[in-house]
Parts: structure tokens; sequence; C-alpha cells
């Protein structure tokens, strides 16, 4: 199993913003969770919220599909809306 050095995982997590939510993983309600992403189609958007313990399963992963790849993919940043705010 990959493993990513504690005091990195720790800069990882402690990059997120969080705040208390139910986590779109797992069955923890009422816990910190961050955004992680969001599903889009044309009804809108819906946010994805993971808590700390699914965002370090997912950095894992994240690891172990990059030691497969020759490459590392080109991150793209999207803008966010930022929240309370309407998309025009």
């Amino acid at each position: 199993m990959t493993r990513i050095p504690e005091d990195r995982m720790s800069v990882l997590l402690s990059a997120y913003e969080y705040e208390l939510g139910s986590c779109f993983r797992c069955p923890r309600k009422g816990t910190q969770v961050t955004r992680i992403g969001e599903i889009r189609s044309e009804e809108g958007e819906t946010p994805l919220h993971a808590c700390r313990e699914c965002v370090q399963e997912l950095l894992v992963m994240h690891e172990r599909s990059m030691e497969r790849m020759d490459t590392r993919p080109r991150v793209i940043q999207f803008p966010r809306t930022p929240r309370g705010v309407e998309a025009d």
C-alpha cells in the first residue's frame, strides 16, 4: 500500500478549509468536512464534501494512481462561486 509521509499528509490535510457538515463518502454527519469537488449536470452543480478521514483516503488513492502513470496530469483550476452567491 502506498504511504504518504506523515508530515506531507499533515500539510495536505491542513490546506483544506473545514466546516461542519456531512460527508458524501461515509455516514458521518455534523463533522468537519471540506469541499473536494462537485458533480455538474444540466440541472446544475452539486457540491461534494468529505470528512478529514475520507480526504486522507482519497489522497492515498490519488498517490497510488499517480505511481501507475508515466506523467502527472495537468491540474486545471475551475473558478468557484463563493457560497451564498448565485451564479449568473
